[in-house]
């Protein structure tokens, strides 16, 4: 019975702790939109009548080159996120460093997993080549 409630509870559960998560795009999802959504209002003509409008993210395509996967990555980002790759240094730096409720989309928690599990794998090739070099030094001196 309580594996049932918690199926149930996870279909009821918000799949971001934004409070705006209702205005989440799903194209969102498979972007980088920085938390970006759209922003409602009202524009207000000469008689003072207001009309109902929207405002949506600035979104690019763009190409970033990943240094640590070393290829180029086509993804569509908002303005303000390129803005905040650049303050980072790049494209890799801004993937790793930044939050998951910062990314706030599949593809960013995405490319974070393959990012960090790269990495840690060329982090281990790195340490057994120096253990293989150390070893073979030493039985060279002996």
């Amino acid at each position: 019975m309580s594996m049932m409630n918690n199926v149930i509870n996870s279909m009821f559960t918000r799949a971001s702790n934004n409070p705006h998560s209702a205005n989440i795009l799903k194209r969102a999802q498979r972007a980088l939109y920085g938390g970006r959504t759209i922003q409602y209002g009202n524009s207000i003509s000469f008689s003072h009548k207001k009309t109902r409008r929207t405002w949506k993210p600035n979104v690019q395509s763009k190409t970033y080159h990943s240094d640590i996967l070393n290829q180029d990555i086509k993804v569509d980002v908002t303005t303000y996120t390129m803005r905040c790759i650049d303050k980072a240094g790049n494209f890799d730096n801004y993937i790793i460093n930044t939050k998951d409720k910062d990314l706030d989309s599949k593809l960013g928690s995405d490319l974070k997993v393959l990012l960090k599990s790269t990495l840690r794998e060329k982090a281990e090739l790195i340490l057994k080549e120096e253990e293989d070099l150390l070893q073979s030094t030493s039985t060279a001196t002996q």
